[in-house]
């Protein structure tokens, strides 16, 4: 399951939850207000990079000697 991160449109409090895609926006934890909305979040992973790097060393092995 996906971490979302949340903004309060009532008293600004950020926060992250756990939760299926598809569920409804949850309730503030500071206030107890359902006047929430998601936050774009950073996401960072070498995932790519390292398959390219792979992809790479078969197809050309002399360049990583």
């Amino acid at each position: 399951m996906p971490i979302y991160e949340y903004e309060c449109t009532s008293c600004g409090h950020c926060f992250e939850r756990i939760m299926k895609a598809g569920d409804p926006a949850p309730a503030c934890p500071a206030c107890g207000r359902g006047e929430t909305k998601k936050r774009v979040a950073a996401f960072r992973t070498n995932a790519w990079s390292t398959f390219l790097d792979g992809m790479e060393k078969r197809v050309s092995p002399q360049k990583f000697k």
